[in-house]
Order: C-alpha cells, then sequence, then structure tokens
C-alpha cells in the first residue's frame, strides 16, 4: 500500500527546496523517492505541476495519467465527479485550502514502510503535512474514472 504525503508551503519554491532536501537524502541512500510532483499557484490562481519522474525505469501505476488524476482531483475535488469515492473529501478539502496565491505543494507517494522516513526529512523544511492512504484499490478506481469519465 502507498500513502499520499502532501506538503502546503507559503512560497511558490519552497515545494522545490523540500524536493530538493528529499532527493539529497535519496543520493545518500536515506530514503527511496518513488515519484513526486510540485505544484505551484501564482497570484492569478494559475495551477502548475512538474513531475520528478524515474525515466529510465518507470513505474507504470505512477505514470502521468495517474497523476493528472491525483492533481485534478485534489485541486479541482469540487468540480471534478472522478474525485468522488476517490479520495477523503476532507484530504481535498485539506489540500486545496493549502494551496493559496503564491504557494506552493509538494505531492509525494511513498510507499507506507518509507513515510515516515519522508515526513523526517520533511520536518526541517516546515510547510503543512497532509497525508492520506492511497491504496491500489484507489489507485485503480482513479484510474478507471479516468478511462471512462461519466
Amino acid at each position: 500500500m502507498s500513502e499520499l504525503v502532501v506538503v502546503g508551503f507559503d512560497g511558490k519554491f519552497k515545494a522545490e527546496d523540500a524536493l530538493l532536501s528529499l532527493l539529497k537524502l535519496e543520493q545518500e541512500s536515506l530514503l527511496a523517492l518513488d515519484d513526486a510532483v510540485v505544484v505551484t499557484k501564482n497570484a492569478e490562481g494559475k495551477i502548475r505541476a512538474k513531475a520528478y519522474h524515474d525515466l529510465t525505469e518507470p513505474v507504470p501505476e505512477l505514470g502521468n495519467e495517474l497523476w493528472g488524476g491525483i492533481i485534478s482531483s485534489v485541486v479541482f475535488h469540487s468540480e471534478l465527479k472522478i474525485a468522488q469515492g476517490v479520495f477523503d473529501p476532507d484530504f481535498l478539502t485539506s489540500v486545496e485550502a493549502s494551496l493559496k496565491p503564491n504557494s506552493s505543494a509538494l505531492f509525494v507517494l511513498v510507499r507506507s514502510t518509507g513515510a515516515e522516513v519522508v515526513l523526517a526529512a520533511l520536518a526541517d523544511v516546515g510547510g503543512d503535512v497532509i497525508r492520506t492512504p492511497l491504496p491500489e484499490s484507489t489507485q485503480q478506481t482513479l484510474q478507471d474514472a479516468l478511462r471512462n469519465p461519466a
């Protein structure tokens, strides 16, 4: 089972800094980072996402389609039917509230055994941590909803 960890930051570049901290720890073999996405929201409310993927050995279930569904569900959950029944509404509301103008968020999908290591690594960079389990069944439900929108 995996866990989706979202850390919201007040600054537009703090999520990038947090990802850099995680990548340094990964280089030192202190954690294994499967996949991550940095989301920024500018002063006008425009949202951008930048994915961090392993291109030499991509993990199929963490493809762009799934990340697009996760980000869309979390950011636009009130407007998307695919978010219904996939994520806890409180989780969605918390993440959406953390994305204020001129802010950023780091989305990290980790195996449940690595979540505590990631959280400990992020403790020094601050931010608001929001977590939710993301079992394979939830990932499959989201992928099915993306392939067959109602």
